[in-house]
């Protein structure tokens, strides 16, 4: 029988969702500015409280309920820019739209 461990801390579940801001607790260990995903969409971590986290949803948050299940990317929001960009549709994630 295979044993899987699970980090507590890397995994969270959404208590609500209100014009585009999920509020999620057990999101201890998460940093400003990172992303977490959500069920098809990411987030950004923008409010770190004592127990639950703010986050910003990064696309249709119609796809996101209640008692959804959140985990950690460890990774930043990062974007880069340059001329590469000019004409291009981008989503806020920096994901290209117009291919």
């Amino acid at each position: 029988m295979r044993r899987v461990r699970i980090d507590y801390d890397e995994v969270g579940l959404v208590l609500s969702l209100i014009d585009g801001v999920a509020r999620v607790v057990s999101l201890d260990s998460s940093f400003i500015g990172e992303l977490i995903a959500l069920s098809n969409v990411r987030a950004l971590t923008l409010n770190l409280e004592l127990v639950i986290t703010g986050l910003s949803v990064l696309g249709n948050d119609r796809n996101v309920e209640q008692g959804d299940i959140t985990e950690r990317t460890f990774t930043e929001l990062l974007i880069e820019v340059g001329f590469f960009l000019i004409g291009r549709i981008i989503d806020p994630t920096a994901v290209y739209l117009d291919q």
